[in-house]
């Protein structure tokens, strides 16, 4: 079907061709109770106007690139598809330390600068597409069953399953709103956007290899989300601005929970249970966490396992609670700018609170039950800490390489063990 004005459908099923319906025009088209199954490239494809679906279904065939696609300024290529991409860039630690080129080869990817997009044709700038999708599904190995592309594409899609595609909603430099919708069985992240801004209210994941991925994201909005068993991390987000309420991370993968680098990040209300290598990882930026619950930190190395990992970063952290992990409760280093106020950590398979490699942590109000050392602070870190309370401990009460500028100074503390108190670079006041 090809519209170029408006038109309403209603019980219809939509088999076969290049794309199942065509809006380039403008205009506005209504879908109701309609189906689409076996498209070679797509089910919808809006390059001008207004789109609005409500109680239909989108079916995948094998090869099929995606369900609805939504872009302005750039007309179809010759073979009527989108341009090719690989998969999202990975958020591991060293990519993040390499952010520039990590940027220019995801946005190169996502954004179609390559050959598929130089075949684009021209340009048509100024062309608004907006579209509104609601009580639908989307089913099948989809690469993205909704997609949103260029600066003038806005949407708003409620009440959605997604299942199987590998990512649920992409957006590229447009503005999208999902909420009450869930997603599962993908193979990369379920919700991604880049240069754009994604609001997210009561959604779901089950699976994927992210919950949620970001990219120099002008604005992200997440509330009331749930990731359980991402197979790397429940989010990652890099060089974005991201304002997290309510977040639930279950059983995440070997790249944590909370995978953060860049930009500016503010969270009230996480918990992750159960996460492989780190709870809440961060690099750079400015990050500021409140309400922090983080349970089950373990790795199969043995090397890892922190509950908060925060590296070249300036952290302003306040209320959390970090229980079973293997490694350290709390780690600053690599020049990291701590505030910590209001910790109580249990069970730390290796130190409490831990500063490294010229990183500095103010913190206050911390109670430390079971850890091999409460404090620990190495490579001309700084460690200051007042009104603390420490048992359980099975190396001692501080672990201090006091070497160049390592400091570390305690006020209004307890603790029976006091092995490591008299250290050198240690300064405490009386009890």
């Amino acid at each position: 079907l090809r519209v170029s004005k408006d038109a309403y459908l209603s019980d219809l099923v939509v088999q076969g061709g290049l794309w199942g319906l065509e809006l380039t025009d403008g205009g506005r088209v209504r879908l109701r109770r309609v189906g689409f199954s076996g498209q070679v490239t797509g089910a919808v494809r809006v390059a001008a106007g207004r789109l609005d679906v409500e109680d239909s279904r989108f079916e995948a065939a094998p090869a099929t690139t995606v369900g609805v696609l939504l872009e302005s300024g750039r007309a179809p290529s010759p073979e009527g598809g989108e341009p090719s991409s690989p998969r999202d860039a990975s958020f591991t630690p060293e990519v993040l330390s390499n952010t520039d080129g990590a940027e220019r080869a995801h946005h190169d990817s996502e954004a179609g600068t390559g050959a598929g997009a130089r075949q684009g044709g021209p340009r048509q700038s100024g062309v608004t597409v907006e579209a509104h999708i609601r009580a639908s599904t989307f089913t099948g190995p989809y690469r993205r069953a909704v997609r949103l592309r260029g600066a003038d594409v806005r949407a708003t899609l409620e009440a959605l399953q997604f299942t199987g595609a590998a990512t649920a909603v992409g957006v590229d430099g447009a503005y999208a709103e999902v909420r009450r919708s869930t997603a599962e069985g993908g193979q990369a992240a379920a919700f991604s956007v880049m240069d754009g801004t994604l609001i997210l209210d009561e959604v779901s994941v089950m699976g994927h290899e992210y919950g949620v991925s970001s990219m120099r994201a002008r604005r992200l909005d997440v509330h009331r989300f749930t990731s359980v068993r991402a197979t790397r991390a429940g989010m990652g987000l890099l060089v974005s601005r991201a304002r997290l309420r309510d977040i639930v991370i279950r059983d995440s993968g070997a790249y944590g929970g909370l995978q953060f680098s860049g930009g500016d990040l503010d969270v009230q209300g996480v918990r992750v249970d159960g996460a492989a290598e780190y709870g809440v990882m961060a690099l750079r930026g400015k990050l500021r966490l409140r309400d922090v619950d983080i349970r089950r930190v373990h790795t199969a190395d043995g090397v890892t396992g922190d509950g908060l990992h925060l590296r070249q970063v300036e952290a302003d952290v306040e209320g959390v609670v970090v229980r079973d992990a293997q490694g350290a409760c709390v780690l600053a280093a690599q020049n990291a700018r701590v505030s910590l106020r209001g910790a109580k950590l249990e069970t730390c398979g290796y130190v409490g609170l831990l500063t490294d490699t010229l990183a500095r942590m103010n913190a206050a109000n911390v109670d430390i039950q079971g850890a091999a050392t409460a404090l620990g602070a190495l490579g001309n870190g700084e460690l200051r800490v007042e009104s603390l309370s420490a048992s359980g401990l099975e190396s001692g009460f501080i672990h201090a390489e006091c070497e160049g500028t390592t400091q570390v100074h305690l006020k209004e503390f307890r603790s029976e063990d006091t092995r490591g108190l008299s250290a050198r670079c240690v300064h405490a006041s009386p009890k």
